[in-house]
C-alpha cells in the first residue's frame, strides 16, 4: 500500500511552499487510496516550538489535509517526533559503525573550512576529502587528547548512481565529483537531518517521497543510506520550486508568508487550497477551478512540470475569488459574519442594522471580493457621512442637472419600492436625456462617492429614501463647494 509523509520542522508557521509540498503529497495518497503520515522533524532544539507544532494541526486541518498517523493521534510506527527517537539513531549508526559502513572523524572546523576555501579558489565544487578513513591510530589519540570531538561520517563507496525520478524521469550522478563522506551524527551524538530521515522512512515504510527539487542532491546520499540500513528505498518525485514573478526567490511581499497569514486576511479555504494545487500541477484538460474532492479525483504526478512553479498573486486572488461566487450565498454569509464578527470589522453605518439587511449588505458584494477582508473596505459604502473622491466630470452642469432630478424624483416617494430601479432610471433617462455611462456613472459617484462598486439596483433598496436623498443633497454641495 501506497505510504506518503509530510515532516515539517516546528520552526515557524507553514507557509506556502511547505502547505504545497503537504497537499501534493495528500492528493497522491488519496487518489491511491493510500496512507498519509504526519512527522515532525524536532531535533533543532533551539529553533522547534510546541506552538508551532499546534499551530501545524489547525493549518493543515484549515486547508483540509488529514493524517492517519502522526504525533497527536498515534499510529503503529511511531513515534513520530523525531526527539523521541533519538535511541533509534544511535542504535543504527552505531550498527553502521560496527560494519565499517561509518567512521569517526576527528577533522576540525578550522580544517574543514580551510579545504572550503581551497576548493573555492580552485572553482571546483566542495567535498569531504575522506581523509579519516585512513586516520592513524596515533593522529586520532592525539586529536582526542586535544579534546577534538568527532562526528560520525557516512562511507561512500559507490563512484556513481542512476535515479529514476517519478517526475524528472532518469537522473544520473557522479558521487565522486558531488559529494564526500557526509556526516550522520553530530559532536552531540544527535543525528542529521541524513540520518534521520532515512531511519523514519525506511522504519514507516514510506513507499514515495514527494519533496521539492532543492532535495535532489541529497537524494544519492540516501538512497545509500537505506541501502547500508538494510531498507528498499522508496520512490522519489521531485517537485519543481515556488519562485517569484521574476523567477527568483519568493519573497514575503510577493506571497511566501504563512498559511496562517492567508487565514487572517479571509481568504477561502478551498481557493488557497485549488491555487497551491495550480503550483506546478495541471489537469489533463483546460479546467483550472477545482474542489479538494475533485483535485483528489484528477491528481497524477505525471502531470506535474519541471519548470519552476511561479507564484500569481493575482491568480490567487482570482482562484478565491471564484470559489466565494460559487458557495451558496447561505455559506458565504455565515463565513463572512464568522471573519467579521472576530476581526470587528463591520462599520458604524451598519450597527444599527440586523437581520435580512445584514444578510443582503454583505451579499452585495460575494461577486467582487477575492478574500473576506475586502468586506472592510466594501462595506464602507453604508458609512455616513460618505467620503466622496475627486471627480471633476460632477461638476458639469449635466451632472447637476442629473443629481437635481434623481433628489426630486425621490423627494415624491414615501420609501423605495423593490421594483424602484427600472421606473426610476427610466425616468431620469427621459428627464435628462442622458443614459448610458453618462446617467449611471454619475449616479453610482453620488451613492458611493467613487466611479466603482456594488450593483446599484441592490444597494439603493439597501440605502433606503432617506439615505439616498442625502447622499444626492451631498453630492451636489461637495462638487459645488
Amino acid at each position: 500500500m501506497v505510504r506518503v509523509r509530510f515532516a515539517p520542522s516546528p520552526t515557524g508557521y507553514i507557509h506556502i511552499g511547505n502547505a504545497r509540498t503537504a497537499l501534493f503529497n495528500y492528493l497522491f495518497a488519496q487518489k491511491q487510496g493510500g496512507s498519509y503520515i504526519l512527522r515532525i522533524e524536532d531535533t533543532d532544539a533551539e529553533r522547534s516550538k510546541d506552538e508551532y507544532i499546534h499551530a501545524l494541526y489547525e493549518d493543515l486541518a484549515w486547508l483540509g489535509i488529514e493524517w492517519q498517523e502522526g504525533p497527536d493521534i498515534g499510529g503503529p510506527f511511531g513515534p513520530y517526533r523525531q526527539t523521541e527517537r533519538i535511541e533509534t539513531y544511535r542504535d543504527m549508526a552505531a550498527k553502521l559503525l560496527k560494519e565499517g559502513k561509518a567512521y569517526r572523524c576527528y577533522c576540525t572546523e578550522e580544517e574543514l573550512e580551510a579545504h572550503r576555501r581551497e576548493a573555492e579558489m580552485k572553482r571546483i565544487p566542495p567535498r569531504y576529502s575522506n581523509r579519516c578513513r585512513t586516520l592513524s591510530s596515533e593522529e586520532r589519540e592525539k586529536r582526542i587528547r586535544r579534546g577534538v570531538r568527532p562526528v560520525l561520517r557516512f562511507r561512500i563507496d559507490d563512484p556513481e548512481l542512476t535515479l529514476v525520478d517519478l517526475i524528472r524521469g532518469t537522473v544520473e550522478f557522479n558521487l565522486d565529483q558531488m559529494v564526500g563522506d557526509f556526516v550522520i551524527m553530530k559532536q552531540d551524538n544527535t543525528p542529521t537531518f541524513h540520518l534521520a530521515v532515512c531511519a523514519d522512512d525506511g522504519l514507516m515504510k514510506i513507499t514515495h517521497v514527494i519533496r521539492g527539487e532543492d532535495h535532489l542532491p541529497n537524494t544519492p546520499r540516501h538512497i545509500l543510506l537505506f541501502r547500508a540500513l538494510g531498507f528498499e528505498p522508496p520512490k522519489f518525485a521531485h517537485m519543481s520550486l515556488t519562485a517569484s514573478p521574476t523567477g527568483g526567490l519568493l519573497s514575503k511581499r510577493e506571497g511566501a508568508t504563512s498559511i496562517r497569514e492567508y487565514r487572517e486576511l479571509g481568504y477561502p479555504e478551498s481557493g488557497v487550497v485549488n491555487y497551491l494545487s495550480l503550483l506546478g500541477w495541471s489537469s489533463s484538460d483546460t479546467h483550472e477551478i477545482f474542489t479538494m474532492d475533485e483535485l483528489k479525483e484528477r491528481f497524477d504526478l505525471a502531470h506535474m512540470r519541471k519548470s519552476a512553479a511561479i507564484f500569481d498573486r493575482a491568480k490567487l486572488e482570482w482562484v478565491c475569488g471564484m470559489h466565494l461566487r460559487r458557495m451558496t450565498d447561505r455559506a458565504f454569509v455565515e463565513q463572512a459574519f464568522q471573519y467579521i464578527s472576530a476581526h470587528q470589522i463591520l462599520p458604524p453605518g451598519c450597527m444599527e442594522k440586523e437581520g435580512e439587511w445584514y444578510e443582503q449588505a454583505v451579499l452585495l458584494f460575494k461577486d467582487n471580493i477575492h478574500s473576506y477582508s475586502d468586506l472592510k473596505n466594501r462595506l464602507s459604502v453604508f458609512e455616513e457621512p460618505l467620503r466622496f473622491e475627486e471627480d471633476d466630470a460632477m461638476k458639469s452642469e449635466e451632472v447637476q442637472r442629473l443629481l437635481e432630478a434623481a433628489a426630486k424624483s425621490l423627494e415624491s416617494l414615501p420609501d423605495v419600492p423593490a421594483d424602484f430601479w427600472p421606473e426610476w432610471t427610466a425616468k431620469l433617462k427621459m428627464m435628462t436625456k442622458l443614459k448610458g455611462k453618462d446617467l449611471f456613472i454619475p449616479l453610482r459617484h453620488a451613492l458611493t462617492g467613487c466611479r466603482e462598486g456594488p450593483e446599484l439596483r441592490r444597494l439603493v433598496q439597501l440605502l433606503g429614501r432617506e439615505r439616498c436623498l442625502n447622499r444626492l443633497r451631498q453630492a451636489r454641495k461637495t462638487v459645488t463647494s
